[in-house]
């Protein structure tokens, strides 16, 4: 059941991320650029006013979890709010914007931009620490290849496209980066929040960052030319490739890892070039038609690969059991456990786990004592009262040994690390 559990998961997130994608390649094609006559901080600025507005009632709902939101996802939050909020949205624009009046082309904005990949993957290694083996890049290397054929359109690919004076380039470039680094930063993000409260307060800090730049470019008085033809073009984006895709892209983000969801961002090409065949009958040439399946292929083969991955993890133990009372000491210091019998002999120690409680997954530290037969397991990112419900715990791998604690303080502050470790894998 776990393995296929594990399947669903994979299919589920990268499926939720690649219909992400097709709302913002509906976005970029088709929606965005209506807005060209207008500062690109005024439309960036009032996206995500909407978007925040519709997000909203997720606030009241969780505010006593906004409460205790530690440092480290605060500055994910900053991360992911000003590169991929503010900054790539307003350097994607102005790429957009660019093209239209006729300073670089559509293909030079689009095929550059898919250097996210790239720079995701990377991020993605270094900072969350993400293990993939050689068949992963190999495919996703033929991924990004097969993008970049699928973007170059009926010309095929031209070297003069790409002049590195244009303004484009390097905002194409910017956006890029921003939305490749905010993938992995985003990952970390829902790894610590439920992911609509990761949405809503992405959209929050971006709304907020991006008031402050329109007050600062004194821009903000080109609002009131804005027509309502226009304001229900924003409505359209807020219910489509905004606030809506972002709820959804997270939802997705928070099932796979970021190396992942990346990957599955390349279905913005793809459905790009299905959707200007729908709309305006584009024939896809015979070279767009050998990329899309060689991008289908990979989709395929990197979800095939990553589930063989998950099923030669390695497991040391497995247990389940129905919860029960303890003394209540992790609840004390902040760090509530839920408390299982030990049905069989585990060495002292802490561990690295996994909880499945009604086939849902959480990561969890888990603290066991043989002297006391009892498994305690603090489940990352859940706050509700499990007691006498069935769990199943998978011990994963060994995080230290059990320690003596002179005071409190240190035994905090050692659990906050054993958990940060457990978080960031």
């Amino acid at each position: 059941m776990n393995r296929l559990f594990e399947r669903n998961q994979i299919i589920v997130g990268m499926g939720a991320v690649a219909i992400a994608a097709l709302l913002w390649s509906l976005d970029g094609v088709f929606l965005r650029p209506k807005f060209y006559i207008f500062p690109a901080s005024v439309i960036v600025f009032l996206e995500h006013l909407l978007g925040l507005i519709l997000l909203s009632p997720i606030i009241f709902a969780n505010w006593k979890n906004i409460l205790i939101i530690n440092r480290k996802t605060w500055l994910a939050l900053l991360w992911v709010s000003f590169f991929g909020g503010l900054i790539g949205t307003l350097m994607i624009t102005k790429a957009f914007f660019l093209a239209i009046d006729g300073e670089a082309s559509f293909a030079t904005v689009i095929i550059l931009q898919k250097l996210q990949p790239v720079f995701a993957l990377l991020m993605a290694r270094i900072i969350l620490k993400e293990k993939l083996n050689n068949q992963f890049y190999w495919w996703a290397g033929l991924a990004i290849g097969a993008s970049y054929l699928l973007s170059f359109g009926k010309n095929g690919f031209n070297f003069n496209l790409f002049d590195l004076k244009n303004e484009a380039v390097w905002f194409a470039l910017s956006a890029a980066f921003a939305f490749g680094s905010s993938t992995v930063f985003g990952k970390r993000l829902v790894n610590n929040l439920s992911f609509s409260l990761a949405t809503v307060l992405r959209f929050s800090l971006t709304t907020i960052l991006a008031g402050v730049l329109l007050l600062m470019a004194g821009n903000y008085s080109d609002i009131a030319k804005i027509d309502v033809i226009y304001w229900k073009l924003l409505l359209v984006i807020t219910f489509s490739s905004g606030a809506v895709a972002m709820y959804i892209y997270y939802f997705g983000l928070k099932k796979i890892p970021a190396s992942l969801a990346t990957i599955a961002e390349l279905f913005w090409p793809l459905s790009a070039i299905f959707l200007d065949y729908i709309i305006n009958k584009n024939i896809l040439t015979p070279l767009q038609i050998f990329a899309t399946i060689i991008l289908l292929i990979s989709f395929y083969k990197i979800t095939l690969g990553k589930e063989q991955t998950e099923k030669r993890q390695k497991i040391l133990y497995k247990t389940s059991g129905k919860v029960i009372h303890g003394k209540k000491r992790g609840q004390k210091i902040g760090f509530p456990t839920a408390n299982i019998k030990l049905q069989k002999e585990i060495p002292n120690g802490v561990y690295e786990g996994i909880v499945f409680i009604a086939d849902k997954k959480y990561r969890g530290a888990i603290f066991i004592d043989k002297t006391q037969k009892i498994l305690e397991v603090h489940i990352i990112n859940f706050q509700k009262r499990l007691y006498n419900i069935e769990i199943t715990v998978i011990i994963i791998e060994k995080i230290r040994a059990i320690q003596k604690f002179k005071n409190e303080k240190d035994l905090i502050e050692q659990i906050k690390k054993d958990v940060n470790i457990i978080s960031n894998k």
